[in-house]
C-alpha cells in the first residue's frame, strides 16, 4: 500500500485529497482479496510472479481440457 500511494501521489496533478477521495470510493483491498479466484503477489519480484501467473494458467488451461488441476 505505502508503494502504490507514493506512485501515486508522483502523477502530475494528483494530491493526498484526490487519493483520498479515489480510495474512498474503491472496494477494500481485503474484500477484493476475498472475492479473487486468483491472488499474485508482485511483491516478491518478477520472476516469482511469473510463476504465479504460469502456475494460474496451467490450473486454467488444465480446467478447459477436463482435467484435474
Amino acid at each position: 500500500p505505502e508503494i502504490q500511494r507514493a506512485r501515486v501521489l508522483a502523477r502530475p496533478g494528483m494530491s493526498e485529497e484526490k487519493l483520498a477521495s479515489i480510495l474512498a470510493r474503491q472496494v477494500p483491498d481485503a474484500e477484493k482479496r476475498k472475492r479473487a479466484d486468483f491472488i499474485i503477489d508482485t511483491g516478491q519480484g518478477f520472476d516469482a510472479a511469473r510463476a504465479t501467473v504460469n502456475a494460474i494458467v496451467a490450473e486454467l488451461v488444465g480446467d478447459k481440457a477436463g482435467k484435474p488441476a
